[in-house]
């Protein structure tokens, strides 16, 4: 995603940094005083600059940290954004063209209800966004909302010029004179937005960023009749850039915490069997653990052998062997061509006897076992690999998985991590940072009706 604010440390830094400047002569002294504390020498003996106090820095400080918006702020900040540049767009009909075409009265004033509406859910969305400042941000922020209502008043007034010639179905001139003005009032209405952003400490992504974090999505992966849900998240870090071609590191993350959650049901589903005769297998417990860079599916297994006899028109069944162990299975993820990805499985240590030792080590419970866990395993993986979700559009086509790796996202979670490289032209990382800074603002918007169509496993 965007960088959505200046962090404490950043801000402490500024102001000592600035400290720094303000007092050269403090620097000065105590790089060459020659005398003690007490001597004339001295940091006690160096006068300080005029008009300068450490009151004022700490005040500024503190202004900074008093207005920085919130994470839900945030929020309404891109899609307050969002609804000026949707106005814009609707306006760009109206506007003088650059080969002029004849156009109809009617169909311009059809334009009217669109215009009206896009314009008033600018306003309505500046009004809620200021009303739900703090009172240290209305104080601190008094003179940039100041010039921001006045921008918003002339807007106002242009809106309804407009709307008026739209009505009276004005000649083409004059409707396109109102639209160019209330278009330069909505540009400095946006323009006064991002410094009223750049105060509440609201950094905007641009073409000219050396790294970029990617908007974390959730793909749902379906085993059978249960869906999980894989959070993937991504970041780009800049490594190389000529002739208006720039290389990114890629790095892709996909959580696997709730496929680690559900792993005892889903193998449940997969391996359970109770036949009346032949082989009886249920999944006691299964856990999946992180052994970067690769992970550990530790399996315990109750097992039965049944032999069915017929004796007089009648079947018998007869239990021939029981037991109980463990099976760990090392697995870890590899690149092919094409981004493809592979799933390699091995066994480790197996704590069985008899029956059951024999058809994990060499039979096919030993086989199901392994292809059902790398299985799993391949179709949470491919959730981080799926670029027409987990990438912003300008992305999709350019990226190129190099390597993956199991990793321990703390306290025994699981994630993938999809390292790779991306190679954009200058005027698309422009396009980058345009979506990015949409998507903070499409998150918060209502679901579709229809819920999106999960992966199954392949």
């Amino acid at each position: 995603m965007f960088r959505t604010g200046i962090s404490f440390s950043t801000i402490v830094g500024t102001i000592v940094g600035s400290s720094l400047l303000l007092f050269p002569a403090t620097a000065t002294a105590q790089r060459h005083g020659g005398g003690g504390m007490g001597g004339n020498g001295g940091i006690s003996g160096i006068s300080r600059p005029t008009g300068l106090d450490e009151k004022d820095i700490l005040k500024d400080f503190h202004k900074a940290l008093a207005v920085q918006a919130t994470s839900q702020q945030m929020a309404e900040f891109q899609a307050l954004l969002k609804s000026i540049e949707s106005a814009q767009a609707e306006l760009q009909t109206l506007l003088p063209q650059p080969q002029p075409q004849p156009q109809n009265t009617t169909a311009q004033s059809d334009r009217r209800d669109p215009i009206n509406r896009a314009l008033e859910n600018v306003q309505s969305g500046n009004k809620h966004f200021q009303e739900g400042f703090s009172p240290a941000q209305k104080a601190g922020l008094k003179d940039v909302t100041r010039r921001l209502s006045k921008a918003a008043s002339d807007l106002e007034q242009l809106q309804k010029r407009l709307d008026q010639s739209l009505e009276l179905k004005a000649a083409t001139p004059e409707i396109a004179v109102h639209a160019e003005n209330l278009n330069k009032a909505l540009t400095d209405f946006y323009n006064q937005q991002l410094v009223l952003g750049r105060e509440m400490s609201i950094t905007l992504a641009t073409g000219q960023d050396t790294a970029f974090t990617l908007p974390s999505v959730k793909d749902p992966v379906r085993f059978d009749n249960q869906t999980i849900p894989i959070a993937v998240s991504g970041v780009l870090s800049q490594i190389a850039a000529q002739a208006g071609r720039r290389t990114f590191k890629l790095e892709m993350t996909a959580d696997l915490s709730d496929l680690q959650q559900n792993m005892t049901e889903i193998l449940r589903s997969k391996l359970d069997t109770f036949p009346l005769c032949g082989q009886r297998v249920a999944v006691r417990q299964a856990t999946l653990t992180p052994a970067t860079p690769a992970s550990v599916l530790l399996v315990w297994l109750h097992f039965e052998r049944w032999m069915c006899t017929r004796s007089f028109g009648q079947q018998t069944a007869n239990e021939l062997a029981e037991g109980d162990g463990t099976v760990e299975i090392k697995l870890s993820a590899a690149v092919e061509n094409s981004n493809r990805l592979r799933v390699l499985t091995t066994f480790g240590r197996i704590d069985a006897t008899g029956l059951l030792g024999e058809s994990l080590r060499s039979g096919s419970l030993g086989e199901d076992l392994r292809d059902h866990a790398a299985e799993l395993l391949l179709a949470a993986a491919r959730a981080g690999s799926d670029f027409k979700i987990t990438l912003p559009p300008v992305l999709q086509n350019s990226a190129i998985i190099q390597s993956a790796k199991f990793h321990d996202l703390g306290v025994g979670g699981l994630s993938l991590v999809l390292d790779g490289q991306i190679e954009i032209s200058n005027e698309q990382a422009d396009q980058l940072a345009t979506q990015l800074n949409q998507s903070l603002s499409a998150q918060d918007a209502p679901p579709p009706e229809t819920p999106p169509t999960s992966r199954a496993p392949q």
